[in-house]
């Protein structure tokens, strides 16, 4: 017990002398460590007024057929009666790179009449379709069984046309087949990466063109979603 103490007694002197000495060259690790997180947090890429140029011309890639080959007849485990239709599908964003995002749609029962809602899980990393359509405010939950659904009856789609996008790619079911791409997935790349699947989605969607239309979304979707309306505006 003795040899405990007295070792413990020579660790703490050895941490006070570590300290004092650190003090005595004017270095403080724990200062180092802040400085280098702040370094890392000035250099996080932002949309500017550059973006729109740097990221121009838009891709559109031809999206003729696509809406119905993306139509969902029903998915598994669904319960009866569901009178709103339902998409999923991917859309190019940059066919050179092979980057795609994903996305689920769940239109209102009286989708005509109603807006258009993008939803943005944050994270960075967390999935839309998986935490914000099946766990939050999407149309259907996982029940215990893991097996089957059932309906949310505070779903979003009553009031409003959802439209789920997980991004940036490598997030959920979005993927690239440049593995480099993992590595570039800033906020600027991601607002642009966004904005281009709008503009092809509204071209396999082109009743939507005209809805009124807001982005929302959760966590670090309060990055995502003013960079991404910053730059459509910018674009417009």
């Amino acid at each position: 017990m003795k040899k405990v103490a007295i070792l413990l007694l020579l660790f703490h002197s050895y941490l006070v002398a570590l300290v004092h000495s650190y003090g005595g060259i004017g270095f403080d690790p724990l200062v180092k460590i802040l400085v280098k997180q702040s370094s890392k947090q000035q250099e996080v890429n932002y949309v500017t007024e550059s973006t729109a140029t740097e990221y121009s011309p838009v891709y559109v890639g031809p999206q003729d057929g696509l809406k119905a080959a993306d139509k969902i007849l029903s998915l598994p485990g669904q319960p009866n009666g569901i009178n709103f239709d339902q998409y999923s599908g991917y859309v190019r964003v940059d066919p050179n790179a092979g980057r795609a995002l994903f996305y689920y749609f769940a239109e209102s029962q009286n989708s005509s009449s109603k807006p258009l809602v993008l939803w943005l899980n944050g994270g960075p990393g967390c999935s839309s379709f998986g935490n914000g359509a099946m766990m939050e405010l999407g149309p259907f939950r996982v029940n215990s069984d893991g097996l089957t659904l059932s309906e949310n009856k505070y779903a979003w789609n009553n009031a409003a046309n959802i439209l789920f996008l997980e991004s940036p790619a490598g997030v959920g079911f979005s993927y690239s087949n440049t593995t480099s791409d993992y590595d570039k997935s800033g906020d600027a790349r991601t607002a642009a990466d966004s904005y281009t699947f709008l503009v092809n989605w509204l071209e396999r969607f082109p009743k939507y063109k005209t809805r009124d239309f807001f982005i929302t979304g959760e966590s670090y979707a309060g990055h995502y979603v003013p960079q991404l309306a910053q730059l459509t505006l910018l674009q417009k």
